[in-house]
């Protein structure tokens, strides 16, 4: 995997924000966890917490509008944070057992998306999807 370093460094300039130890730390916390956390979850993993929760929260705001972290609303009702490889449009798996996602890179619901506006009136402008299921790691545990 690539350094975050290397990885974070021209999104943060391209989008017109200074590389900062806190927003690569957000990044690369985010980037290694393969569940949803949440900002205080972030928070406790960034190794030199110069900042408060605030930033945090901040930063993931900013990060959300330029695609990079997508917010996912638990089954608790508590908001965690996932980072995003792509900034196009695209959908989450996340496990029910362990919590593990996925990031899936389509989407395939364009013609309903086209037909629930017809029968609506309404103009859809995004949708968010998250799907549950078993991860392989879980599937297979489980038929042990």
């Amino acid at each position: 995997m690539a350094d975050s370093a290397t990885t974070s460094t021209p999104s943060l300039r391209a989008a017109g924000m200074r590389q900062t130890p806190q927003r690569e730390g957000i990044l690369r916390v985010l980037r290694d966890s393969d569940r949803p956390l949440t900002v205080e979850e972030i928070w406790e993993r960034i190794p030199e917490r110069r900042s408060g929760l605030p930033t945090v929260y901040r930063n993931l705001e900013r990060f959300m509008r330029e695609g990079w972290a997508e917010s996912v609303l638990g089954t608790d009702q508590i908001m965690r944070f996932v980072r995003c490889d792509s900034c196009h449009h695209h959908h989450h798996l996340q496990c029910e057992r362990c919590g593990r996602t996925a990031e899936v890179d389509a989407c395939g619901l364009d013609d309903s998306l086209r037909n629930l506006e017809s029968i609506s009136g309404f103009k859809i402008t995004r949708h968010q999807l998250m799907l549950f299921g078993l991860c392989g790691a879980c599937r297979a545990e489980k038929d042990r």
